[in-house]
């Protein structure tokens, strides 16, 4: 073999990895966060859990990826091992597409205009000239990017095909395939492939030119075949490093589903070929053939192991030992961020965790302030370290999604995502500053009258009203809720003042101390900064989804104090009315 053949031979495989590469990204990019809604579909039907993993892997082209998303799930606490063993059973059917297509190279008659020969150059001249022309449309670019993405995993292959070629009548070549007929080397070479490209349709694409080429037997193709899906598990083994307990265990499942399947189908096939003979074994086996094999032998390690799926979740909690450790984020995680709008959809659910708990910490204080109890101030540094940490984390990890090729959607939600982070923590800080006054009020023993504990109940009611819309209004993306949150904060703002006004006479007439007059002053002012952010947030819903708002949030407020609706006004009366002092 030539050195020339050789650098073919590479330069083919280089181009069909990239074509797959380029066709994955893009089918995830486009694919955004659907992918998650349907992945977590799942219940504890295993059953379910297999067809979305099928569907999701067809669709992505890529079962590592399928699996390395399982693990994050795991990691993130919103799947359980047992919910994860359905999936990766489904990912190892599913990743069987990418050989079907690949198998087209074998079409004949009418049914020849989809080979690769003809769809490559086809696919590449749609999509490069399309993208051209479109470029500022990163929507329509995802889809492109597919079909240029076939087009090279095409191109790739056919050039793969023409230099192995070359190789089917020299004998040392077809001695080297002769020897893959032992078992044992032949599963330690697909799995060796298989571990180094970190992509089993890849491998299986490889097999896949050398038997268009006539190389290949049964007989060597079944060990290479089945060591192909033990060598895709070291992509969720390494994506699992770093990773909890749960998420180790989960590749840790897929290895033992793979492994244990190995060795059982291919006991069978063996004791089969020694008993009653197989007449085919040592015949020439096509890219067809490969297919067939290869959904064959995944359909039934699958079915095979459907009843022992436990034993599958209790090797794998055998293998790493010991409880699970509690991490500080749960929805957010770095095997996310090759789907953007995965990882987008995950942060916003880790930003909503994050207000439950600056919410948590406002109520916890009314505990304190309103009956005394110091019990709750440990709580309420813990939360307040857990806030820290979450806005730390969620802005980085923000940032990167920001570095990804996100669409133009994401785009644009981002920077209101960021500042809603920062209004949370800000909400955060406020909890912990009335919780100091608190504690600074009864070490100096300057404890607030019986008329101003009945006002800080009232604007406490007000506040979890406020609070408690705000994260409403986040978690179901509505306007409609959002737009609720302006009217009370303008009720808030008077209150406050009225307050404010009322103890200044307290003073006068002193029935309040110094210390206790300016303690009760700081209270107010934390109160009123906690229905600003408030309103930040609310504002960073609306823009979410309606384009026309403003992204100066004071020039938002401005129009919209100036030119207040019916609906405004109404919800401004009733608030009113309902938290008066």
């Amino acid at each position: 073999m030539s050195i020339a053949n050789i650098i073919t031979l590479l330069g083919g495989l280089g181009m069909f990895l990239y074509g797959m590469d380029k066709m994955s990204e893009n089918l995830e990019r486009a694919a955004g966060d659907r992918l998650q809604k349907v992945i977590e579909m799942l219940t504890s039907n295993i059953f379910k859990g297999i067809l979305i993993g099928a569907v999701v892997t067809a669709i992505i082209q890529s079962s590592s990826a399928t699996t390395v998303m399982v693990v994050g799930f795991v990691n993130a606490g919103i799947m359980s091992l047992a919910q994860a063993v359905g999936v990766i059973m489904g990912a190892n059917i599913g990743t069987t597409m990418t050989a079907w297509i690949i198998s087209l190279g074998d079409l004949s008659g009418v049914l020849s205009i989809f080979k690769p020969s003809f769809l490559a150059p086809v696919c590449l001249i749609v999509g490069v000239a399309l993208s051209m022309v479109f470029s500022k449309n990163k929507k329509l670019n995802d889809y492109l990017g597919i079909l240029i993405g076939f087009g090279l995993l095409f191109l790739g292959m056919l050039t793969m095909e023409q230099s192995v070629s070359v190789l089917k009548d020299l004998p040392r070549f077809q001695e080297v395939f002769s020897s893959f007929k032992n078992p044992v080397l032949g599963v330690l070479v697909g799995a060796g492939v298989t571990a180094i490209i970190q992509s089993s349709s890849a491998s299986v694409g490889i097999l896949q030119a050398a038997a268009a080429a006539g190389l290949v037997t049964f007989s060597a193709a079944v060990p290479i075949v089945m060591g192909q899906n033990i060598g895709t598990c070291v992509t969720a083994l390494l994506s699992s490093i770093g990773a909890n307990k749960n998420a180790r265990r989960a590749a840790m499942l897929h290895l033992y589903f793979n492994l244990i399947g190995t060795v059982v189908i291919m006991a069978l096939i063996y004791i089969a070929k020694s008993t009653i003979g197989i007449g085919f074994w040592d015949s020439i086996v096509s890219r067809t053939n490969i297919a067939q094999f290869h959904t064959v032998f995944n359909v039934t390690n699958t079915i095979i192991l459907l009843p022992a799926t436990r034993l599958l979740v209790w090797l794998a909690n055998k293998t790493v030992t010991g409880g699970q450790e509690e991490a500080i984020t749960k929805y957010i995680d770095n095997r996310f961020l090759s789907t953007p709008s995965l990882a987008l959809s995950q942060t916003m659910k880790e930003i909503l965790r994050m207000g439950h708990i600056a919410q948590e910490n406002v109520m916890l204080t009314e505990q304190l302030i309103l009956n005394k109890d110091k019990s709750v101030v440990d709580k309420i540094i813990k939360n307040e370290e857990t806030i820290d940490t979450l806005e730390t984390e969620l802005t980085i990890y923000l940032t990167k999604i920001a570095e990804k090729q996100v669409n133009v959607e994401d785009n644009r939600i981002i920077p209101g995502l960021f500042h809603t982070i920062n209004d949370l923590e800000r909400i955060g800080d406020h909890a912990m500053n009335i919780m100091e006054i608190a504690v600074d009020t009864y070490e100096r023993k300057c404890e607030f009258s019986d008329t101003a504990q009945n006002e800080l109940s009232t604007l406490y009611e007000c506040t979890y009203k406020i609070i408690d819309i705000t994260l409403m209004a986040y978690k179901e993306d509505s306007v409609e809720i959002a737009q609720k949150i302006e009217p009370l904060e303008e009720v808030i703002d008077e209150i406050i003042e009225s307050l404010k006004e009322r103890h200044v006479k307290r003073v006068i007439n002193m029935e309040c101390n110094v210390q206790s007059s300016y303690n009760f002053m700081e209270l107010l002012n934390n109160f009123e900064r906690i229905g600003d952010h408030c309103s930040n947030i609310g504002i960073s819903t609306i823009q979410r989804n309606d384009k026309s708002v403003s992204a100066n949030f004071h020039e938002y407020l401005q129009k919209l104090h100036e030119n207040a609706d019916e609906s405004y006004k109404e919800n401004y009366k009733k608030y009113l009315e309902r938290y008066q002092i």
